[in-house]
């Protein structure tokens, strides 16, 4: 993660980024199989929260992608909201129907994308790429030819928007020599395309040539760069545990919602 957006470092910046892959896919199955709104509205409470102290990101980050989740999420749950089933009705508009019922489920599918988008966005803002694969090479077993392969390929993707921008800016002091029909349109497009595929194709070649000058393989190999299981770990998890253990407790003394099964 960029250091521009980050304002202090916290525990969650040194927690094994594979043991932040496991407990994110828990925490799916755990979403998933929760049906009460009461207990997801809690819950996404308590990860916003968390995603506030932990992330160490700047507030003005962390408000605009919470609007951008928020926003998103009612966008999702609007289908069920219009055109779900239900017998209390709240509005009638032609083939729009919004029922209590439809209302609830829809916000329940709201809360179960936001509740994983703040633990995504936790991740995303404590962890590096690099130690991704780093931690799935050496804890995961992950054969480093792989690793390495997608290493570059995400290494490259800056190298390659800033091609773009300084062949759009080429584009822009020649275009009185170049015709327009080659800088606009289909063919500009196919034109584009073209050279940053043909400098992509000279860099992956000359990328391989490096590494197997330095005696690059598949092997066992070691690492300047090691990831290890920590303290943090355990207590991430814990944090995560207690996190829905608290959400459930707070849905049964605090229920916005009158259901307790919302499918």
């Amino acid at each position: 993660m960029p250091e521009a957006v980050k304002r202090y470092s916290t525990f969650a910046d040194r927690v094994n980024p594979l043991v932040k892959i496991l407990v994110a896919v828990a925490l799916f199955l755990t979403v998933i199989l929760i049906h009460d709104p009461n207990h997801l509205f809690h819950l996404a409470v308590i990860m916003f929260i968390l995603l506030l102290l932990l992330s160490g990101v700047k507030y003005i980050y962390i408000a605009l992608l919470t609007s951008a989740i928020l926003f998103f999420g009612f966008i999702s749950s609007l289908y069920m909201i219009f055109y779900g089933e239900g017998t209390t009705t709240i509005f009638r508009f032609g083939i729009i129907h919004v029922t209590e019922e439809s209302a609830v489920r829809g916000i329940h599918i709201m809360m179960r994308g936001i509740i994983l988008s703040f633990f995504g966005a936790l991740i995303v803002f404590t962890t590096r790429i690099t130690d991704v694969f780093y931690s799935l090479m050496q804890q995961g077993r992950l054969k480093p030819k792989y690793a390495y392969s997608f290493m570059a390929a995400v290494r490259m993707v800056p190298i390659i928007a800033g091609e773009y921008m300084a062949l759009r800016r080429a584009r822009k002091v020649r275009r009185p020599l170049i015709h327009r029909k080659y800088i606009t349109g289909l063919k500009g497009f196919i034109s584009a395309i073209v050279t940053l595929l043909s400098q992509s194709i000279r860099r992956a070649w000359r990328l391989g040539v490096a590494m197997e000058s330095k005696g690059f393989d598949d092997g066992p190999r070691t690492y300047y760069h090691r990831t290890t299981y920590s303290n943090h770990d355990l207590h991430f998890v814990l944090l995560i545990v207690l996190g829905v253990i608290l959400s459930a407790f707070l849905g049964e003394w605090f229920s916005p919602f009158d259901t307790v099964d919302a499918r």
